[in-house]
């Protein structure tokens, strides 16, 4: 890439955001941010800057352990969350559904256990897994600048959202921080 580091400055954004959720305790917000990654990567490298489910489920496939859940189970997952606010699967496959919980106040973590066709997930550590692929993914387009999909990543780095601060005063007493959502 042209500029080392310039994609993990992107995604800096998306790991404060994390953060902001985990520690207000907002996991339904936290798996909502967690899902549209794979989006946003597939997106990033692909000709056209735009994903598709088959981008979707073959990033997750080559980034995410499909032991728990494969690209197209992650991909029926994704939508249901994101389009109809559902959690039970459409799709045949191992899960009818998905139960998302948060870590307990003692810690515990139910995480990967599936009871009957239910699969149980930590939403904390589903978003744990997700910036770990998502890490991974950022280290192998600049491991390989000449290829065609660091080379697309480069292209559409450009229209990426970014997210600035600003101050804007209201009055001469009141000043206040906001978030600036820009591309460039």
């Amino acid at each position: 890439m042209s500029q080392p580091g310039e994609l993990k400055r992107v995604f800096e954004t998306y790991w404060d955001e994390m953060e902001r959720c985990r520690k207000a305790q907002a996991y339904w917000s936290l798996l909502h941010v967690t899902v549209c990654l794979p989006d946003i990567c597939a997106a990033l490298q692909s000709s056209n800057g735009k994903t598709r489910g088959v981008l979707y489920i073959d990033w997750c496939n080559q980034y995410l352990d499909d032991s728990i859940l494969r690209g197209p189970e992650r991909y029926d997952m994704r939508c249901k969350i994101l389009h109809q606010g559902r959690t039970c699967t459409d799709e045949p496959g191992r899960y009818t559904g998905f139960a998302f919980g948060q870590p307990s106040e003692s810690g515990d973590i139910d995480h990967g256990r599936a009871e009957g066709t239910i699969l149980h997930l930590d939403v904390g550590q589903l978003a744990l897994e997700m910036r770990s692929a998502v890490e991974s993914w950022i280290q192998d387009v600049a491991a390989s600048p000449h290829s065609d999909a660091a080379k697309n990543v480069q292209q559409n780095l450009v229209s990426v959202v970014r997210i600035t601060r600003t101050n804007v005063r209201f009055s001469n007493l009141l000043t206040i921080p906001i978030a600036k959502t820009t591309s460039i």
